[in-house]
């Protein structure tokens, strides 16, 4: 098949103006950079470090409380000391629950990748677009300068009038202008991609080669049954498992927490037999009785936070699954466009505008026919581009729906 004239300029356009380019980035290895180096990413691993360690607060055991003493008419010194004691289960039913939010926090981070790589990729498809639009108005520029050379050639052979003159060289003017425009923005879409690939704005990538873009798409049906293990989903899983396990720890909390206590007396006179002075110790037990609170309150409340996370994941999967569909039939769509005018409308264009230049140079078209064809050539390569970016955007939108990165295992690029 015949390679799309878009493609054709990709790799000239990644070399278009930045200062000092840090690196060149393929759509393949921008992504790759995202997942390892996007700023997002540290915030989700010190994110997990936070919940990690709330597990060790949830088992960390109360500090025993001494007391000491003293009395006027009985023990002179009195020391004692009250170990809190959760013996019913308190302290393990806190690890689980905290270790439950744990995992739901951790299920986040695989939210972030699905996030960064789909910002990543989305950055790379304009900061594509809008190279390989410069590299097309310097082209078109380029055209405009040869057409303005023809023109002042035949001018000066007294063949053409001084009109067409002034008409080309205002259209090469224009292209040139337009052309240095598209070129000072290659910079600007550089630094967006930066920040998610790690790389500092100041020196930002340029793109190189084209969208990775799979020529087929898997089938509907089986991205729809792998979108069951979307990492939101999951996240939501965890979530209730979180919930229930907040409903046993209230639960478990209704026990008292026991407090063993033991006093020792020392100098008391009413313990003194046969001139000896006795110590005297003594031994209990503390707890809450649990009549005023039984913790009602807070046990439907964590009930309600389940029943909540259910629902989060029932609302979660409808939308995720309308959002596959949609962004599929779109990718569809779109692959089709683009395919079309690569394969058919720009062809067919350029033909035309080679007849129009080769009837002007032979005194067989005016010059603003030669204009409107050129004209018609550069809006063709950019609606091809344009096509081509909503195929790349729709494929990105399908993947993080999917919430998975696909494979293209061999199959042939982007409109071809």
């Amino acid at each position: 098949m015949r390679a799309s004239s878009v493609l054709a300029v990709a790799t000239a356009a990644a070399s278009l103006g930045v200062a000092a380019p840090a690196r060149a980035m393929t759509w393949a290895e921008a992504r790759a950079a995202a997942e390892q180096r996007a700023p997002e990413l540290a915030v989700a691993v010190r994110r997990g470090a936070v919940a990690r360690a709330d597990v060790e607060v949830a088992g960390a055991l109360a500090n025993p409380i001494f007391t000491v003493t003293t009395a006027k008419e009985t023990a002179r010194l009195g020391t004692g000391v009250s170990v809190p004691l959760p013996i019913f289960g308190q302290r393990g039913a806190a690890v689980r629950a905290a270790s439950a939010d744990a995992d739901a926090v951790e299920r986040e981070r695989e939210i972030d990748v699905n996030d960064v790589r789909w910002n990543a990729t989305v950055a790379w498809i304009e900061a594509w677009e809008i190279s390989v639009r410069a590299r097309l108005l310097a082209d078109a520029a380029e055209d405009a300068r040869r057409l303005a050379a023809i023109t002042g050639e035949r001018f000066d052979a007294g063949s053409a009038p001084r009109l067409d003159l002034v008409r080309a060289t205002a259209d090469r003017v224009r292209a040139e202008a337009d052309a240095e425009s598209a070129r000072a923005l290659v910079a600007a879409a550089g630094a967006r991609l930066a920040v998610w690939v790690g790389v500092d704005p100041l020196s930002p990538p340029v793109v190189d080669g084209g969208p990775g873009v799979p020529a087929q798409l898997p089938p509907i049906e089986r991205l729809l049954t792998d979108a069951a293990a979307h990492p939101v989903l999951a996240r939501d899983e965890a979530q209730q498992a979180a919930a229930g396990r907040h409903v046993d720890l209230e639960r478990r909390l209704r026990f008292p927490i026991v407090s063993a206590e033991l006093t020792v007396a020392q100098g008391d006179p009413t313990l003194v037999v046969n001139g000896v002075q006795h110590t005297d110790v003594i031994g209990g037990a503390a707890f809450e009785l649990p009549i005023l609170n039984a913790r009602g309150g807070a046990i439907a409340h964590a009930q309600a936070q389940g029943a909540l996370a259910e629902a989060t994941r029932a609302s979660d999967a409808a939308h995720l699954r309308a959002d596959l569909v949609e962004s599929f039939r779109r990718t569809e769509a779109a692959a089709a466009r683009a395919r079309a005018l690569g394969q058919r409308v720009v062809p067919a264009i350029e033909e035309a505008r080679g007849m129009t230049e080769e009837g002007y140079r032979a005194g067989r078209a005016d010059l603003i026919r030669v204009l409107e064809a050129q004209r018609a050539v550069v809006d063709a390569r950019i609606a091809e581009l344009e096509a081509i970016g909503a195929w790349a955007r729709a494929f990105a939108d399908l993947e993080r729906a999917g919430g998975r990165a696909f494979q293209d295992r061999g199959a042939k690029r982007a409109a071809r």
